[in-house]
C-alpha cells in the first residue's frame, strides 16, 4: 500500500473503532503506531511513540490544562454556583420562566471560572433543577435548558475546547479567549429567548415571582453583586491579568487554581469536597493527556502519508467553492457529535482540516470558534449529546426523551447562532483586532 492509501484506512479505521465504544485516546495510539509502522517501520514507530508521550506530559503549554481545570472544580465544590442562582433569580424575579432563566443566567457566569461543559451542566443541574420541580416546571423546560445552559462551559472563556484548539493549531490562547466572548453572549441570549418562548407552551404549574423561595430573597443590584462576586473576581484577576500581560496563559492558570483554592477554603468547604476537586482534576487531565498523545502519534501518519496535503489538493481540484468546503467540514463535525465527545472531535479532526482551512483562506482564530460552537451542538444532539447524561444523571429518574424533547428547541437556536457567526465573522473578531 502507499503511504496515502494507509493513511486513509488508518482514518476510516480509527472511526469504527471509536464508534463502537473503545477509549479515544487509546484508539488514536494504536492506529497511529501501526500506521506509521506500516509505512516507516517498527522501530522508528516506537522512537516516536516514546517521544510523543514525554514531550506531551513534559510540555510547559500543556500544563494549564490541569490548571484550568483545578480551578473549576475547586469553585464547583466550594459552593458557589448555590450563589449564582440566588443572585440570578433577583434578576429574573416576575419572568415567565423564570426559575429556567436564572439557571441559564447562572450558568453563563459560572462558566467564566469552570471551562467545562460537563461540570457546568452537573453542578447547575443539582442547584436548580429541585428548585424548578418543586415549583411545577415542566420537566422538558427544566431539563432542556440545563442541559443547553452546560454548553456555554465549552465556549465562554475560559474555554477548555479553545484551549486546546489553540494549542494544537500554536494560536494565542489569550486570542481564542476573546474570540469567544461575543459568541458566548450571543449564545446566551438566544437561550435566554428561546426558555421565554418555551415558557408560553410549557407554563410552570405556579408562578416564581409569587413562590416563597423567590419571595424571600431579597435585595438590588448590590445584594446580587455580592452573590456573584466570587466568580467576577476570579474572572476579573485571572483574564485581565492575562490580557494586562502581567502573566501568561500557564500562569494565569496558576493564579486562578490558587485563588480558587484560597476561595474555597475561606468557605470552609469541607475536606472530602476538596479531595474531591483535586481528584476530579486529576482524573480529567489523566483523560485528556492521554488523548493529546494519541493526537500526537496520529499525526505523524498523517503527515508522513501526506494525507492532509492531498485532501487540500483534492478539494482544489474538485471545483467546490471555499463556503463549500467549510459547510461539508461543519456537516461532519454535527454528525460525528453524535457519537464523539467534544474533545476528542477537535483533537482527532483539527489537524486534518486545519490546513485545508488555511488553503481556503479561512480566519484560524474565526474557525476555532465555528469549530467549537459545531461540536458544541454535539454535547446536546442525540443519541450521545454528553450533557444529556450528565443531566439525567444529576437531575435522578427523569427519562432521557423527556430531557431530549426539551433541548430540541434549544438545538434550533444554536443552528440560528451558528448561522449568525458564519454570516458575521465581524462578532468572533471583533474583540481580537483581527478585523
Amino acid at each position: 500500500m502507499t503511504p496515502l492509501a494507509i493513511g486513509i484506512a488508518a482514518i476510516a479505521v480509527m472511526f469504527v473503532i471509536v464508534i463502537l465504544g473503545a477509549p479515544i485516546g487509546l484508539a488514536m495510539i494504536a492506529v497511529g503506531f501501526a500506521g506509521f509502522s506500516a509505512i516507516v517501520g517498527v522501530a522508528p514507530a516506537l522512537s516516536v511513540l516514546k517521544t510523543a508521550a514525554f514531550e506531551t506530559v513534559t510540555s510547559y503549554s500543556f500544563t494549564l490544562i490541569p490548571l484550568f481545570l483545578l480551578m473549576g472544580n475547586l469553585i464547583s465544590r466550594s459552593g458557589v454556583a448555590s450563589d449564582l442562582f440566588k443572585g440570578a433569580l433577583l434578576l429574573t424575579r416576575g419572568w415567565a420562566g423564570g426559575l429556567a432563566a436564572a439557571g441559564m443566567t447562572a450558568s453563563a457566569v459560572f462558566s467564566t471560572v469552570s471551562g467545562s461543559s460537563l461540570a457546568t451542566a452537573s453542578t447547575m443541574t443539582r442547584v436548580a433543577y429541585p428548585e424548578m420541580k418543586a415549583h411545577g416546571y415542566d420537566t422538558r423546560l427544566s431539563t432542556g435548558s440545563l442541559a443547553a445552559g452546560g454548553t456555554l462551559g465549552i465556549l465562554i472563556p475560559p474555554s477548555i475546547a479553545l484551549m486546546l484548539y489553540a494549542l494544537i493549531t500554536e494560536q494565542s490562547v489569550g486570542t481564542m479567549f476573546l474570540a469567544g466572548i461575543l459568541p458566548g453572549v450571543l449564545a446566551f441570549a438566544l437561550y435566554i429567548v428561546t426558555i421565554l418562548i418555551m415558557a408560553r407552551f410549557w407554563p410552570p404549574v405556579t408562578d416564581p415571582a409569587q413562590t416563597e423561595a423567590v419571595a424571600a430573597e431579597r435585595g438590588g443590584p448590590l445584594e446580587v453583586l455580592r452573590l456573584f462576586a466570587p466568580a467576577i473576581v476570579l474572572f476579573g484577576l485571572v483574564m485581565g491579568g492575562l490580557y494586562g500581560n502581567f502573566f501568561t496563559p500557564t500562569e494565569a492558570g496558576g493564579v486562578g487554581a490558587a485563588l480558587a483554592l484560597i476561595f474555597a477554603l475561606w468557605r470552609r468547604t469541607p475536606r472530602a469536597e476538596l479531595v474531591a476537586a483535586f481528584s476530579e482534576a486529576i482524573v480529567s487531565s489523566g483523560a485528556i493527556f492521554l488523548i493529546l498523545i494519541g493526537a500526537e502519534v496520529f499525526g505523524f501518519v498523517l503527515s508522513t502519508s501526506q494525507l492532509s496535503n492531498a485532501l487540500v489538493g483534492f478539494l482544489s481540484d474538485s471545483g467546490f467553492t471555499s463556503w463549500q468546503v467549510l459547510l461539508a467540514i461543519l456537516l461532519f463535525y454535527v454528525v460525528l457529535g453524535c457519537f464523539m465527545e467534544s474533545l476528542a472531535m477537535i483533537l482527532l479532526t483539527v489537524p486534518i482540516f486545519f490546513p485545508v482551512i488555511l488553503a481556503n483562506g479561512f480566519d484560524p482564530i474565526w474557525f476555532g470558534v465555528i469549530a467549537v460552537v459545531t461540536v458544541e451542538l454535539g454535547m446536546i444532539t442525540p443519541p450521545v449529546g454528553m450533557n444529556l447524561f450528565m443531566v439525567k444523571s444529576a437531575s435522578r429518574g427523569v427519562p432521557l426523551t423527556k430531557i431530549i424533547a426539551g433541548v430540541v428547541p434549544f438545538v434550533v437556536a444554536d443552528v440560528i447562532r451558528l448561522g449568525i457567526l458564519l454570516a458575521f465573522p465581524a462578532i468572533s473578531l471583533l474583540l481580537t483586532g483581527r478585523l
